[in-house]
C-alpha cells in the first residue's frame, strides 16, 4: 500500500487489516510530510518502507528515483496486489505504470467527489484513462462511489469504507473526560474551505440572540489571523478559545469536554472529525457540503445538517442544540453510534480485503492507462 505518511488514523485501519489476515507492506511516499503535524511513530504489524530523495517534504522524488526505489521494493515484496491511496501524485502514477508492466493488479483508494471542485474536461478525460488500469476501488462513501462511476469505473468493483477511526478509542476517552462549561467544539485545519468565518458569523448571531454556550476551536493554518480578528469582533469574545493542532490523546479529552460538535466546511471530501465526535457521544452540526453528511448524518436523527452558505441556519441549530432535552440528546447520540457501526477499522479491513480479492479475480491491465501514467509521471 502506498500513501503519503502513516498517521494514527491509518494505524488503526492497517492494524485491523493485518488482524483480518492481510499481509501488508506500507510505503510512505512522503514520510516527512507536515500536512498533518502528527507526533507519531508508524510502527505496527506491517512492513514499512520510506521513499527518499524528494526535493521537498510535500513533493515526490523524481521519476527515475521513483522507478529505482519501487522496482527494488517490488522485487523484494512480490505483491499480489498494489493499493494506491490516490491517483494524482507522481509516485502513484509510477507505481501504476510498473504494476502494468509486471501484471500486478492495482486497487485505488479514493474519497474524491464530483462536487469537490469545478471539473475540467481535459483532466476528467485523463482520470478516465488512468482508471482503466485499476482493478478495484475502496472509497469513503456514497458520493465518492458515484464519482468513480461517472468516470466509467465498474460499480461492482467499488467497496467501502475508507474513512474510519477507532470508535472505541474516542468513546473511552470521552467517557473519562471531566465536563467543562457548556460549549461547542470545532476541530479542523484553519484553511479557507473549512469556513471558520461563516461559523463565527453564525456564532456571533447566536450570542446576540442570547445563546450562552462557548466555542472551542482547535487547529492550525494560514487563516489564523483572520479568525482571531473575527473572534475579537464577537459580542463576547471571551467565550471563544482557539487552540493549535492537537495530538490524538488530547483530542479525545476535548471531545469529552464539549457539548456539541460543528463542522461548517464549504467543501470537504469527508470530514473524519465527525466520525470522532459521533464516537465521542457528541451531537453533530455538519455542513451538507461535507462528504460524511450523506452517509453519517440523518437530519434530526443522527445529527443536524445545514447549508454552509446560510449562517442563520447554523445559528438556529446552535439554539436547538443548546435547548435539546436530555432524552432527545441521548436518542440522537445512540442513533449516531449505531450508524458508525458500519464505519470501523474492522469494516475497513473487510472492504480492503474484498477490493483485493476483486482485483486478483478480475484484474484490469490497460495500455491506455499505462501510457497516460507514463506521460503524467514524467512531467517536470
Amino acid at each position: 500500500m502506498a500513501l503519503h505518511r502513516v498517521g494514527p488514523y491509518h494505524q488503526a485501519r492497517l492494524s485491523a487489516a493485518v488482524d483480518a489476515g492481510l499481509r501488508l507492506t506500507v510505503v510512505q511516499t512522503r514520510p516527512q510530510s507536515q500536512e498533518y503535524a502528527w507526533d507519531f511513530d508508524p510502527a505496527g504489524p506491517y512492513a514499512l518502507a520510506n521513499l527518499i530523495g524528494a526535493p521537498h517534504p510535500e513533493k515526490d522524488p523524481s521519476y527515475h528515483l521513483l522507478v529505482d526505489q519501487f522496482n527494488t521494493l517490488l522485487d523484494r515484496c512480490k505483491p499480489q496486489v498494489i493499493v494506491n491511496v490516490g491517483w494524482a501524485d507522481r509516485a502513484y502514477q509510477v507505481l501504476l505504470l510498473l504494476a502494468h508492466q509486471r501484471r500486478i493488479p492495482v486497487v485505488l483508494v479514493s474519497d474524491s467527489r464530483e462536487r469537490d471542485e469545478t471539473r475540467n474536461a481535459c483532466k476528467e478525460w485523463l482520470k478516465r484513462q488512468l482508471l482503466r488500469g485499476y482493478s478495484a476501488a475502496l472509497v469513503a462513501g456514497k458520493e465518492s462511489r458515484a464519482y468513480l462511476v461517472t468516470l466509467g469505473f465498474c460499480s461492482d468493483a467499488i467497496f467501502l469504507p475508507w474513512d474510519v477511526v477507532d470508535n472505541a478509542l474516542f468513546s473511552q476517552a470521552a467517557a473519562h473526560s471531566t465536563p467543562q462549561m457548556p460549549h461547542f467544539l470545532c476541530v479542523s485545519r484553519l484553511v479557507a474551505k473549512k469556513n471558520h468565518i461563516g461559523l463565527l458569523q453564525a456564532y456571533s448571531a447566536y450570542q446576540r440572540q442570547g445563546g450562552c454556550w462557548g466555542l472551542q476551536l482547535v487547529g492550525s493554518g494560514p487563516e489564523e489571523l483572520a479568525i482571531r480578528h473575527d473572534i475579537e469582533e464577537l459580542p463576547h469574545p471571551e467565550r471563544v478559545n482557539l487552540m493549535p493542532f492537537c495530538q490524538l490523546d488530547t483530542l479525545g479529552v476535548l471531545y469529552g469536554q464539549a457539548n456539541a460538535f460543528i463542522l461548517a466546511s464549504h467543501t470537504d471530501q469527508w470530514g473524519l472529525v465527525v466520525n470522532e465526535a459521533m464516537a465521542s457521544g457528541l451531537p453533530c452540526l455538519v455542513s451538507n457540503a461535507c462528504g460524511c453528511a450523506t452517509d453519517l448524518i440523518q437530519h434530526n436523527v443522527t445529527g443536524w445538517c445545514f447549508d454552509p452558505m446560510n449562517p442563520s441556519a447554523l445559528t438556529e441549530l446552535m439554539h436547538i442544540a443548546e435547548r435539546q432535552p436530555k432524552a432527545m440528546r441521548m436518542a440522537m447520540v445512540t442513533a449516531a453510534y449505531q450508524r458508525l457501526r458500519a464505519y470501523t477499522p474492522q469494516a475497513f479491513a473487510t472492504g480492503l480485503q474484498q477490493a483485493c480479492e476483486q482485483a486478483i479475480a478480475k484484474p484490469n491491465f490497460s495500455r491506455r492507462a499505462a501510457l497516460t501514467a507514463s506521460l503524467l509521471c514524467r512531467r517536470p
